[in-house]
């Protein structure tokens, strides 16, 4: 025998055992049931077998928790929309059904998991979810369900079946909705292209899956066209809001892929709801703008039904927005906000220019949804939710203080929102080239030259400027968002 030759065959067997045994136990792990599983999941030996074993732990892990996700329905299970060409309803209404927290046999979620927010008959715990939205944001799979709760479609306090109802009455009355108006107004039906071949073959499609919607109507759906019959419409206004979105649709979000190719149906989505919208709400009608706002919600829901019911949501409380006296109210609490934070930045733009901050206006009345990066844009959209929010039940109040003004500067408490402050940080951020700046097309072209390439991250260290001690009770800060 030469040296060495034990140790290295006795190593060789080993390996070899280990991977019998290896092989052993996935035998095992597919032959064991559920609570087995459980149980070898929370038994006290697992943090030993993570000590000397990392990979038969992280293994066993990833195999428990793989086997208790929750299997689709067989055949014999009652799917709604099995069949039918709506567009999909969501199903992510409530969370998984888990066992109780007490449950020995229930393993452990993580504190800052979407799921962990629900109790066990699916009720939201609005205080946490507040903070996880604004700390670091739902993950890209959780926003089609939290913001339907940001955006007053669900009640905070309902329950996971009573959001199922729910969903199936607002998706009713949203087609019972576009039967009427098009019904009544059938040379508005379809969007009309000039010189735009695959344009024109996308609203085809989109007038095919129409035709088999209400060909396939619910009862239910004929049921809420019958009650809208009576809604009075004044036709010059309608006409007025149809015209405008047929201008603004077809350039709406091209370049971004969910809307190229076979995405232009997705994108005659959004003239859907906006003339919806527009029709059932002419006191306010459709404003230029109001398109960037819906097709945001449709890329992340991806359904046209709970992209309307959120647009409608968001619009309660940002409709103010889109009309002349609130866009100058804001305008105007963002000069005495700046005024208040950097007082030469703002005394050199009103003696520059005589509009002061009119350059601002697309930041304020798109929320930035132009000027950030797209998930950037999600981010402001969500925090401006928390703060509209309020508005829609009592249950989404930061706290109970007082409409009162704040000291020094004159703009009450509601009106210093999340974009007030994010433009306010900008002009702070850029005061510099700013004060080099003496005629007041620089300041437009300054706008213009930012446009689609804001940051959120790079305002950090505004946002601590804009930090004064006075403005902490206001609620979430200029920046933000740990995490991004």
């Amino acid at each position: 025998m030469y040296p060495g030759t034990w140790p290295s065959l006795a190593l060789q067997l080993f390996l070899y055992w280990l991977q019998a045994f290896r092989e052993w136990l996935e035998v095992f792990i597919q032959l064991a049931n559920q609570k087995i599983l459980r149980i070898l999941g929370l038994a006290p030996c697992a943090r030993l077998l993570s000590l000397w074993l990392p990979w038969l732990s992280s293994y066993l892990r990833s195999t428990i928790t793989m086997n208790l996700k929750p299997k689709p329905p067989g055949k014999g299970s009652r799917d709604p929309q099995k069949g039918h060409p709506k567009t999909e309803v969501l199903k992510t209404t409530g969370p998984l059904k888990k066992s109780p927290p007490h449950c020995p046999e229930s393993l452990p979620l993580p504190p800052d998991s979407l799921e962990s927010l629900f109790d066990p008959v699916g009720r939201l715990d609005i205080p946490r979810l507040r903070r996880m939205v604004y700390q670091k944001g739902p993950e890209a799979g959780e926003r089609k369900l939290v913001w339907k709760f940001l955006f007053g479609v669900y009640p905070p306090n309902s329950t996971a079946k009573e959001r199922q109802v729910l969903d199936t009455k607002l998706e009713a009355h949203y087609h019972g909705m576009k039967w009427v108006w098009r019904g009544r107004y059938p040379s508005a039906v379809r969007l009309k292209v000039l010189a735009d071949e695959e344009f024109s073959m996308a609203i085809d499609k989109y007038e095919v899956l129409q035709t088999q919607i209400r060909e396939n109507a619910s009862p239910l759906e004929k049921l809420a066209e019958n009650s809208l019959q009576c809604h009075i419409f004044n036709d010059q206004l309608f006409t007025k809001a149809q015209k405008h979105i047929d201008a603004d649709v077809p350039r709406t979000d091209r370049h971004r892929s969910y809307f190229q190719e076979e995405g232009l149906v997705k994108l005659l989505s959004v003239r859907e709801i906006l003339i919806t919208y527009a029709a059932f709400h002419q006191d306010l009608g459709y404003c230029q703008g109001m398109n960037d706002f819906v097709s945001r919600f449709l890329e992340t829901l991806d359904s046209e039904t709970d992209a309307f019911w959120c647009f409608v949501g968001f619009m309660r409380w940002a409709g103010m927005n889109f009309t002349a006296e609130g866009i100058k109210r804001k305008i105007h609490v963002s000069e005495e906000l700046l005024r208040y934070v950097d007082p030469e930045l703002s005394s050199h733009i009103e003696r520059v220019s005589k509009e002061k901050l009119l350059f601002c206006l697309r930041w304020l009345l798109l929320c930035f949804q132009r000027d950030l990066q797209h998930q950037d844009a999600l981010r402001v959209l969500e925090i401006r939710g928390l703060e509209g929010g309020k508005g829609n039940s009592p249950d989404w109040q930061h706290s109970k203080t007082k409409d009162a003004e704040v000291n020094g500067c004159c703009a009450p408490r509601k009106d210093l929102t999340f974009d007030v402050l994010l433009c306010v940080a900008i002009l702070v951020q850029n005061r510099d080239q700013l004060l080099s700046f003496h005629h007041a097309y620089e300041f437009l072209l300054f706008s213009q030259r930012l446009q689609g390439k804001l940051k959120l991250n790079t305002l950090q260290e505004e946002e601590k400027e804009l930090s004064h001690p006075e403005l902490s009770s206001l609620g979430p800060g200029v920046m933000l968002i740990p995490g991004q």
